[in-house]
């Protein structure tokens, strides 16, 4: 029987952190969705068994698509980050090939079993993780935005886990993901790119420099700055419009959480942004900004049901 120290290479190579925020933001948005009040959930309204099984669909396709961007990333990462590698110092090449199948194809089962929609959406997942991987990573925007798309996916596709869904609550989160995604995917590109010049990448910062690096990530942050103060207003106001809706004050928790706590937090992205000129600068906002998404989904709990 392997030992827990032999094992922690093979879980440390799935990114844990990742594939629990990634529960996560399923989890919360089945729940969210499924509330008739702010303190009741109809547990009716979420699809059993098929809601555990595209969690596992999306958790186990995105560990395996972990180690295959890991497989193709060796030489980067040798670069990138030389404290952090696994391949070759803690797992095989070979095994990590095997361990990427076996996931993989356990996701894709987990997949078809659920519905033929759902498998479909676990194949073409897959596939464009490895062509990630493998090329679109290296050519900059075009692989950005794959991950983006990737990122609203998987709040979209929670929604095929419940009975009564409002298709547009799932698509606007799913849009915000996507744009905070996109702004994060560019910090990271520009705290990569000594590795990625070294591998002949033509990602955003190498193509057009860290200055309008930063511009486009700010720019993007803005427009979900504005989408939610927009969002808040409208929240707010709308018991005042409604003659048939009652004003109760929880009605202005999510208006109030969204511009006391997530604006404020990615403001301070941007201006983070606008200062970086460094490698540590740009690993400080991916990892703020990804606790910044962390807020977002909280902030769903408080959102209206």
């Amino acid at each position: 029987m392997l030992s827990l120290v032999a094992m922690r290479p093979y879980l440390a190579i799935l990114r844990p952190n990742n594939i629990l925020l990634t529960l996560f933001t399923q989890g919360v948005f089945m729940i969210a969705a499924s509330r008739t009040s702010y303190f009741n959930i109809d547990w009716s309204n979420i699809i059993w068994p098929e809601s555990l099984l595209i969690i596992l669909t999306c958790c186990l396709t995105a560990a395996g698509g972990y180690i295959i961007n890991d497989l193709f990333d060796v030489e980067t990462d040798h670069i990138n980050r030389p404290n952090k590698r696994i391949l070759k110092r803690d797992i095989s090449h070979k095994a990590a090939i095997v361990y990427y199948i076996i996931l993989t194809a356990l996701g894709q089962i987990c997949g078809y079993y659920a519905g033929l929609g759902i498998g479909l959406f676990a194949s073409a997942i897959a596939v464009l993780l490895y062509f990630y991987s493998s090329d679109l990573k290296a050519m900059g925007l075009p692989g950005n935005s794959l991950i983006a798309f990737m990122s609203g996916s998987v709040i979209y596709i929670a929604s095929r886990g419940i009975h009564e869904i409002n298709s547009a609550y799932f698509a606007e989160y799913a849009f915000l993901a996507f744009l905070h995604t996109m702004a994060r995917e560019l910090v990271k590109d520009a705290e990569d790119i000594e590795g990625d010049k070294e591998q002949g990448s033509e990602t955003f910062p190498i193509l057009y420099g860290t200055r309008k690096t930063n511009i486009l990530s700010n720019v993007i942050l803005a427009l979900i700055v504005i989408f939610l103060v927009t969002a808040a207003y409208l929240l707010s106001i709308e018991p005042f419009f409604n003659v048939k809706s009652t004003i109760e004050i929880h009605r202005f928790v999510y208006p109030a959480f969204l511009v006391l706590a997530l604006v404020p937090m990615i403001l301070k992205s941007m201006w983070m942004i606008g200062k970086a000129n460094n490698k540590r600068d740009y690993k400080k906002i991916s990892k703020w900004l990804k606790l910044t998404m962390l807020v977002g989904l909280i902030s769903v709990l408080f959102s209206a049901p």
